[in-house]
C-alpha cells in the first residue's frame, strides 16, 4: 500500500490555519486525476455516484475524513456518496472485515468514527478478530453477536465484491475517491486536503456538465 505519510505535517498546518489561497479550478488527466478504462456507464438521469475506497489502518483516511464528510454534505442532492473498504493486499482483509461487520449489525456510522479514533488518535492495535470483538464490545455489541457478524458469508461476500471492484478501477491503496466510474484520484497526485476536494469537485462538476 503506498506511503500517505508526507501529508501529514502539511495537514497540520492547514488544520492550523484554515484555508489556503485560491486552488487552481483546472486540473489536468494524468496529473491530478485518472481516467478509468473502460469506464462504467452512469445511470441515465441518475445522481453522480462518488465513491470513497479507504482503509482503517491509513492515517491520510482519517484526517480526510472531516473535509470528505462536509464536502458530501455540501453536494448531498446533486451525488451519491458511497463509502467501500479498499482491499489491495490480504493485509488490509481484517479491517475490510470489520467495516462489513459494522454494517451487518447496522452500526456502520459509529463505528467507523470509532475505529478511526482507535488506531490513529489513540493508537490501539486492533490487528485480530480478539482485538476487534473487544472494541466492538465496547461499543455495545456482544461478543457471540459480532463473531457472527465478522464470519458470516454476508461480510465475505462483500470484502470480495470490494477487492473485485477496488481491482476494476485500479486501486492502489487508500484514500482513493472514483467519481462515476470514469476518473480516479487520490492523495498521491495533489498536494493537499483541499486540493483533493477542488478535484473531487471539479470531476463531478464536469460529469454534471456544470462549468468549474
Amino acid at each position: 500500500m503506498k506511503s500517505r505519510l508526507a501529508w501529514l505535517i502539511p495537514v497540520c498546518l492547514f488544520l492550523l490555519i484554515g484555508n489556503v489561497a485560491a486552488l487552481p479550478q483546472q486540473f489536468r488527466e494524468g496529473v491530478h486525476y485518472q481516467l478509468i478504462t473502460p469506464a462504467s456507464s452512469p445511470t441515465p438521469g441518475g445522481k453522480i455516484e462518488v465513491i470513497e475506497f479507504l482503509w482503517y489502518g491509513c492515517e491520510t483516511c482519517y484526517v480526510m475524513q472531516p473535509y470528505l464528510q462536509r464536502w458530501a454534505d455540501s453536494r448531498q442532492g446533486s451525488i451519491d456518496y458511497k463509502r467501500i473498504p479498499a482491499v489491495t493486499n490480504d493485509d488490509m482483509i481484517l479491517l475490510a472485515r470489520a467495516f462489513y461487520t459494522a454494517e451487518a449489525l447496522g452500526i456502520s456510522d459509529m463505528v467507523r468514527h470509532a475505529i478511526f479514533d482507535a488506531i490513529h488518535r489513540h493508537r490501539r492495535p486492533l490487528k485480530s478478530e480478539q482485538d476487534l470483538a473487544a472494541f466492538f464490545e465496547e461499543q455495545g455489541v456482544e461478543q457471540d453477536d459480532f463473531r457472527q457478524a465478522f464470519r458470516s458469508n454476508y461480510v465475505a461476500g462483500k470484502v470480495r465484491k470490494a477487492r473485485t471492484l477496488g481491482s476494476r478501477y485500479g486501486i492502489a491503496g487508500a484514500p482513493t475517491i472514483v467519481i462515476n466510474g470514469k476518473y480516479r484520484v487520490d492523495s498521491s497526485m495533489v498536494a493537499s486536503p483541499q486540493e483533493l476536494i477542488a478535484v473531487i469537485d471539479y470531476l463531478v462538476n464536469k460529469e454534471s456538465g456544470k462549468k468549474s
